[in-house]
């Protein structure tokens, strides 16, 4: 029988190769966000491969996700997709901003774009696809829903995270916290992607009973978003995800009546 610990590597294992399954994740990516010793990761590489749980590239030997993942996810969305509580604001916002709207959820120390609508402007920031995972604490949307979070809260979660973190940008600083409190002041993360000329603003979705569970973020380029714009854009944000909550607590208050 599997023991607790070498399943909690192995869940951990297929978060990272998630957070990179775009272009694959190598051996020393694992290895670095786990820190976990080499012939322990490949050994749980090959189990999760025998499983098809994983997948490995021959050509590049990188680690993908397995065939069997996707056919749990057919199964599993039934019960767990939320895209329908999100698509009419994604859509409403992409129409009246014409830039590219995305809506992500959390997902335990990850956060999931679960939605995407592009505008009408010739010019689109594409910085995420749908199903794209990245742990808590990289991106606009993971800076949103953090700032919604009680301090103490979220310096746990950025500890958790902060191997994974430091693959896709520096781990958390002082200077990266001063940044978050200025978020909660404001309610609203602003992020500008280094080396792509694009600009992030997003705010946090509170779920029926005020807890922050998803973010609404838009992107564009920096000439699209100059200061003057972000308080509109926010406006437009900070509604739908006023929206999306009054939807949520009148299905809480339908259950609550007919369950009792």
């Amino acid at each position: 029988m599997i023991g607790a610990q070498s399943l909690e590597r192995a869940v951990l294992i297929l978060r990272i190769v998630s957070h990179h399954n775009r272009a694959g994740a190598r051996l020393t990516d694992i290895t670095t966000a786990t820190a976990l010793a080499q012939p322990t990761v490949h050994r749980i590489l090959a189990g999760l491969m025998n499983e098809g749980l994983v997948a490995q590239d021959r050509d590049s030997k990188r680690y993908f996700l397995g065939q069997v993942i996707a056919e749990f996810g057919l199964t599993a969305a039934a019960r767990y997709d939320t895209s329908d509580l999100f698509r009419a604001s994604v859509s409403r916002l992409a129409a009246e901003s014409e830039d590219t709207v995305f809506a992500s959820r959390r997902s335990g120390l990850d956060m999931v774009c679960v939605d995407r609508r592009s505008g009408t402007h010739p010019s689109q920031a594409f910085v995420l696809d749908v199903g794209v995972r990245r742990p808590l604490g990289v991106g606009g949307s993971s800076l949103a829903l953090l700032s919604a979070l009680p301090l103490a809260e979220a310096r746990e979660i950025l500890d958790a995270n902060a191997r994974t973190i430091a693959l896709f940008e520096q781990a958390p600083d002082e200077r990266y916290y001063e940044e978050l409190a200025q978020f909660t002041r404001q309610g609203y993360a602003q992020r500008d992607i280094r080396g792509i000329d694009v600009r992030t603003v997003a705010v946090p979705i509170l779920d029926g009973e005020g807890t922050p569970f998803a973010a609404f973020s838009l992107s564009t380029f920096h000439a699209r978003m100059p200061p003057e714009r972000i308080p509109a854009i926010v406006a437009m944000l900070r509604r739908e995800a006023a929206w999306v909550q009054k939807r949520l607590q009148a299905e809480q208050e339908m259950a609550l009546e007919a369950a009792g």
